[in-house]
């Protein structure tokens, strides 16, 4: 038998009968079936799955001989798979690759000749040192590389890239460095995307001249080396143990200083494509001092393509890149063999985000990322507003949705939240809310917790803990903007197990009836039908005389909660009017075979906004306040938006009533809120809450599922506290 170095460790396993002679398949494939045999999809053969370990066994031109072949299979664990094959005619330099006392010169008469039961019942598992790591990928090579342990907590390791030498190979030659954070010398740490995985290249690491490691990472280390000299960087798939959960989790705590530290962050975006190199010199242009305002009025269709390509490359939606780039003293952005500073990016990225009509580019680029500097100034409250500006950020791990973003937050914070890889993400989430209620004394974190669309938590939380790994197409009410508990504090109690959230509230009404929701990728058609959907639920609810339609106390209610309760300082006698003309006047243009009321078509021709005064009207009301519908079906039909608000477009798009209906209660309150919701849910208001929020009875243990937030007419400043109703408990499941 070939044997290979290690202790091994004995498998019993049924002998594979002799096929040599003249059996019929049907047998084959029963003796299979019956000993947990299947086969492979190669013709005539069969595997058997052990725990460790994989046999399979072929039957080739009538020779039943079997070889064997020892290559482990990658697995974060000790022991490691093992995988026998017949294949008569590679054996020999298969088992010279793992067997290296084996002969060089041997032939395959030279390889000792065993019957297939005497080889299963011989066959064993080799266990290895738990500190070997064959890459980063877990490849098999002759020679792996050993991660030394870091000792000190400041501790950290560097990789050292060497220069080219050959001009005949270009592989990448590292060492590892191993140094502190209290003391480092220059180095150069790099910010980049992992990528799917898929793509893998080798580099020479040390003793291991083929060591796997991902494509972006290998793209990267090749974009910053240097012609003739070596140089210093950090780089996370290599400087740290990615096998190592206990490293790990002590390496993401020293994220922020390692980012600190560095003589400059190099950011990649990957190699030359989708007319990049267009891109980078378009982007060169800025290098003049010439202002960005002008800089995208002389660009063209072509450039402005280029750069949206540019700008949504799957870097800037990586998580782990928000602190990256925040802690940055200075910033390089390297794409294929171009390198730029970052101010470059930044002012083109705002630039065509002011300039171009289409929203989704919010979050593309450089501008997608938030303003950090802000929130973390917000003391108990930034973990909240740092993890929802984050939110449409990605990670693989659910996990670090939370851990990507300590370094953002107050180390008190930090020293609450330990990184550990091992915990479930449900109970980290479940840490994560506990702490943010306990901090803030408030009850605003539960509406982070989204639903419409349908969303089912796949980590199977209670319905009012936000699931972080989610990104929703809508958001939450902004609680700067609202108080409808005041200045209260959340009177709340965790239980079993922190499952359960038991507040108190008071209850405003029970929802009698909902209008169609608004979608989150709506075409303005989608928009005026919801508006008209609305409008009919309204007057035929309060039973309002067409005639006098516009007077009627309700509709100005209706029209003043389409804005979400934003006054428009100078219109309160006529915002009723305005409205309804650019509703009327916008569907009676788009949908001109749609048979509407005469009442209604005839605000068409009101001249309460002039046609050619719509935009002044819009920047001059509302470039400092939140865009409703109202203002998204001005900015869709005009497309002014873009080129007139300057404000914050994270929070005038998260506004808008996208995944919104209009609804009623039993008592004639007039709300919007999450389109899912439905008749029979509960109004109320939560103490140490800015908005009301949504509950819905379930089961028969008198407990309540989470449903979203609304915006109530006339209660969200307070009112509540001072109507006279009196406070109960509710318990959330």
């Amino acid at each position: 038998m070939v044997t290979g170095r290690g202790p091994y460790r004995k498998s019993r396993v049924p002998p594979l009968p002799d096929f040599s002679s003249s059996s019929e398949r049907e047998e084959q494939l029963s003796y299979a079936d019956d000993h947990g045999i299947r086969e492979s999809g190669r013709d005539n053969s069969f595997e058997r799955f052990e725990p460790g370990f994989v046999i399979s066994a072929s039957r080739a031109r009538g020779d039943h001989d079997l070889s064997a072949m020892i290559r482990p299979i990658p697995r974060p664990t000790r022991r490691r798979p093992i995988v026998i094959h017949n294949r008569t005619q590679s054996y020999v330099p298969l088992a010279q690759e793992n067997f290296p006392n084996l002969p060089r010169s041997c032939s395959s008469d030279d390889v000792p000749k065993h019957r297939p039961e005497r080889l299963y019942h011989e066959v064993s598992a080799v266990e290895f040192p738990s500190t070997v790591r064959s890459s980063s990928l877990g490849s098999c090579s002759a020679k792996t590389f050993v991660y030394r342990s870091l000792h000190a907590p400041t501790d950290f390791r560097l990789v050292k890239l060497l220069p080219k030498k050959k001009k005949k190979t270009n592989q990448l030659k590292c060492e590892i460095v191993h140094t502190s954070l209290l003391n480092p010398p220059k180095y150069v740490a790099i910010s980049y995307a992992w990528g799917d995985g898929f793509d893998k290249k080798t580099i020479a690491l040390e003793d291991d001249d083929n060591f796997l490691v991902h494509a972006s990472l290998h793209d990267a280390l090749m974009a910053v080396r240097k012609p003739s000299r070596p140089i210093l960087v950090w780089i996370d798939g290599l400087s740290i143990n990615q096998e190592d959960e206990k490293e790990r989790a002590a390496q993401v705590q020293l994220m922020d200083r390692i980012y600190t530290k560095a003589t400059y962050v190099a950011i990649w975006l990957g190699p030359e494509m989708n007319d990049s190199a267009r891109a980078i010199r378009v982007l060169e242009e800025l290098r003049d001092g010439r202002r960005a305002s002008e800089w995208i009025d002389m660009i063209d269709q072509g450039d402005r393509v280029a750069l949206s390509f540019l700008f949504n490359r799957d870097y800037w939606k990586r998580l782990w890149v928000v602190q990256e780039i925040y802690h940055a003293r200075r910033k390089v952005v390297y794409c294929g063999s171009s390198n730029l500073p970052w101010h470059l990016h930044k002012q083109a990225s705002d630039a065509l985000w002011q300039h171009e009509t289409d929203p989704y580019l919010l979050w593309t680029g450089p501008s997608s990322f938030p303003d950090v500097e802000r929130l973390v100034k917000l003391g108990p409250n930034s973990p909240l507003e740092v993890l929802r500006a984050c939110r449409r950020k990605l990670s693989g791990n659910p996990r670090d949705k939370i851990f990507a973003v300590l370094g953002l937050l107050p180390s008190g914070v930090r020293e609450d939240l330990q990184v550990r890889y091992d915990k479930s993400a449900k109970a980290l989430y479940l840490d994560v809310a506990a702490l943010i209620i306990r901090s803030t004394d408030r009850l605003d974190m539960i509406r982070e917790a989204i639903y419409f669309p349908s969303h089912v938590s796949s980590a199977d939380l209670p319905t009012w803990c936000p699931d972080w790994a989610y990104v929703p197409e809508t958001s939450s009410l902004s609680s700067k903007d609202y108080s409808a508990a005041g200045d209260t504090h959340a009177q709340c109690d965790l239980t079993d197990g922190l499952r359960k959230l038991e507040i108190s509230a008071i209850e405003l009404g029970v929802i009698d009836t909902t209008g169609m929701a608004v979608g989150t990728l709506c075409a303005l058609q989608d928009y005026l039908m919801a508006f008209l959907n609305w409008r009919t639920l309204l007057i035929s609810f309060f039973n309002v005389d067409k005639d006098q339609e516009t007077m009627h106390p309700c509709v100005f209610d209706f029209c003043f909660t389409l804005s979400l309760g934003h006054w428009v300082q100078g219109w309160q006698d006529h915002w009723t009017e305005a409205c309804y003309q650019v509703f009327s006047s916008l569907t009676q243009e788009r949908l001109p075979r749609l048979e509407l009321d005469h009442n209604f078509r005839r605000h068409r021709e009101s001249s309460r906004v002039a046609q050619n005064d719509r935009r002044s009207f819009i920047q001059k009301h509302f470039g400092d306040r939140m865009v409703s519908l109202v203002l998204l079906i001005f900015c869709c039909c005009m497309t002014f938006v873009c080129g007139l608000i300057r404000l914050d477009r994270a929070n005038m798009w998260s506004q808008l009533q996208m995944g919104r209906t209009f609804c009623i209660t039993r008592g004639g309150l007039i709300g919007m809120g999450t389109g899912f919701m439905r008749r029979g849910d509960i109004v109320v208001v939560p103490f140490g809450c800015s908005t009301p929020i949504l509950l819905r009875a379930e089961g028969q243990s008198n407990e309540f599922r989470y449903v979203g937030d609304v915006y109530i007419h006339g209660y969200m400043h307070g009112e509540a506290l001072t109507s006279g109703k009196l406070a109960k408990k509710y318990t959330l499941h």
